[in-house]
């Protein structure tokens, strides 16, 4: 009665449309399909799926029928348990009270029939309570298979998949189903046509019959797949590995290192390389700053190793440089004893006598701090101090071997204070150098004249500049006359000038060859402003 009364609504809303094809899920919709068919559309093709072999069988002389044809694989189901639980002895069916839970009983007998090297029992006839707590009672090492639960022993009826569900939930026992229906509701896996699968071939067997009717084949079997759930292999410690190479793994949460192996590989090769690179260049750099430093030492050892040598070559003229003021204290002293020595001594001559032999001592010392000075191997460090002072006190040291060489020496200072921030040792050093070049390069010179200019330069710069009258660079110097070891003298060292470099462009500033000619050569200090 109800089935015609579904059949009289489908005639009543179609009857007057056009229908080129009907389809249908599940065996009892065939028979509908079957009779509706004549109609509202008669001699329109039906595609029925959802079905198995027998229901196929059953309708296979019913013309213009096309079946896509499922399979509930339970020897496969059976076998993919096997798979994952080789050490199992015992494999448990559950089945219902149900015809249809009877007949897959049946079938599942059948199946498994020529299983023997592992103990097989099936269980019917139980509440659904008794079924949870025959589920909860079994060995974790048990294989348990749901069939169909449609009804129970007390007569309770259920959708097989929540009957299922229930009892998957409180097994001990890894549980296995024969329905996809039954993945994703806490069933280990099972292999089956899956819903999805038979949904798509329906829809393909369709789409063909609609192109060719008399050409589509008459029947198509829906592909059987064996889909597991990751989160129950963790919940039973199974190890996916033991699943067959063509299985479908569900629900796959995979941790950190496995979902970004690469990457993170790759970050921590990229890392590694980093640390490498940031250790080799911290390693590097200390290697540069103990050679700088090793430099610097051998550079400021080297320098002072220069001014001694330059006032070894000064030696006379020093000594002559200290004899006069001591020479002229002597002098003042004996004349003072002579006039204390007077009945009535002029003390205003006295007085006179005692400011010259002060003077004279102020002299003498002050030679004496230039040296020690000069000769030291310390650096006094930076400080602001007068351009114009440094060449004073430098002249002083050296104005008695100008006067022995017969050089007419002349000062242009600024009127104003040149202030620099520099060590006056080293300005003194490079003052002293190019005083030394200048004298000897006029040894041979009828006219020897020697300037040293202090003054302004472009951008505020201090300006310290020796002229000489002698025959200029030689030929073999011009390209770099501050190449270490190049020089023109015959016991010269050739380091002089290029110390004197070094250390303008330790001050920021820089030495160089204003001019040279036959006429005479002009080299410039040029020093930043403080």
């Amino acid at each position: 009665m109800d089935e015609q009364r579904f059949i009289d609504a489908l005639d009543a809303k179609y009857r007057d449309q056009t229908i080129d094809l009907i389809m249908t899920i599940g065996p009892e919709a065939v028979p509908l399909a079957v009779g509706i068919r004549e109609r509202i559309a008669p001699g329109v093709p039906v595609v029925y799926g959802g079905i198995l072999e027998a229901t196929r069988q059953a309708f296979a002389e019913v013309e213009g029928l096309h079946a896509v044809v499922s399979r509930f694989d339970l020897r496969g189901t059976f076998e993919l348990a096997r798979h994952l639980q080789p050490e199992a002895q015992r494999a448990v069916i559950f089945t219902g009270s149900a015809d249809f839970d009877r007949r897959w009983r049946s079938f599942a007998e059948a199946a498994l029939a020529d299983v023997s090297d592992i103990e097989i029992a099936f269980v019917s006839d139980l509440s659904l309570e008794g079924f949870r707590d025959r589920a909860a009672a079994l060995d974790p090492s048990d294989i348990l298979i749901g069939l169909t639960i449609f009804e129970d022993a007390d007569g309770r009826r259920f959708v097989p998949a929540d009957a299922l569900a229930s009892i998957a939930e409180v097994s001990a026992a890894p549980t296995y189903g024969v329905y996809s229906s039954n993945i994703g509701r806490g069933v280990v896996g099972g292999s089956f046509s899956t819903f999805e699968d038979t949904g798509a071939a329906i829809a393909e067997k369709a789409l063909r019959v609609l192109e060719d009717p008399s050409g589509a084949r008459q029947a198509v079997s829906v592909p059987v797949s064996a889909v597991l759930d990751w989160r129950q292999l963790r919940r039973h410690d199974l190890d996916p590995e033991l699943r067959p190479p063509d299985s479908r793994l569900l629900y796959y949460d995979p941790g950190i290192w496995e979902r970004y192996r690469l990457e993170i590989l790759l970050a921590l090769a990229i890392i590694l390389l980093q640390a490498s690179t940031i250790a080799a260049l911290i390693i590097m750099e200390r290697r540069r700053r103990r050679n700088a430093e090793e430099l610097a030492r051998r550079r400021m050892e080297m320098a002072r190793l220069s001014r001694i040598a330059q006032l070894g070559e000064l030696s006379g003229a020093i000594a002559h440089e200290l004899n006069q003021p001591l020479t002229s204290i002597l002098a003042n002293a004996e004349a003072g004893s002579a006039m204390l020595a007077q009945p009535a001594p002029d003390l205003a001559e006295l007085e006179e006598v005692l400011r010259d032999i002060a003077h004279d001592d102020q002299r003498a010392a002050d030679v004496i701090i230039n040296l020690r000075r000069l000769m030291t191997s310390d650096s006094a460090g930076l400080e602001d101090t007068d351009l114009n002072k440094v060449v004073r006190s430098t002249v002083r040291l050296v104005s008695s071997e100008i006067l022995s060489r017969k050089i007419a020496l002349e000062l242009k200072l600024s009127s104003n204070s040149l202030m620099v921030k520099g060590d006056v040792q080293q300005l003194q050093q490079v003052l002293l150098n190019l005083v030394i070049n200048a004298a000897d390069a006029m040894a041979d010179q009828t006219t020897r004249h020697m300037i040293i200019e202090t003054g302004l330069g472009p951008k505020d710069q201090r300006v310290l500049s020796v002229t000489d009258t002698g025959p200029g660079l030689p030929e073999a110097l011009r390209d770099n006359p501050f190449k270490p070891f190049a020089t023109s003298k015959v016991q010269g060292m050739g380091l002089g000038l290029s110390i004197s470099q070094t250390i303008a462009e330790a001050h920021g500033g820089s030495l160089r060859f204003v001019s040279s000619t036959r006429d005479g050569a002009r080299v410039a200090l040029s020093l930043p402003a403080p």
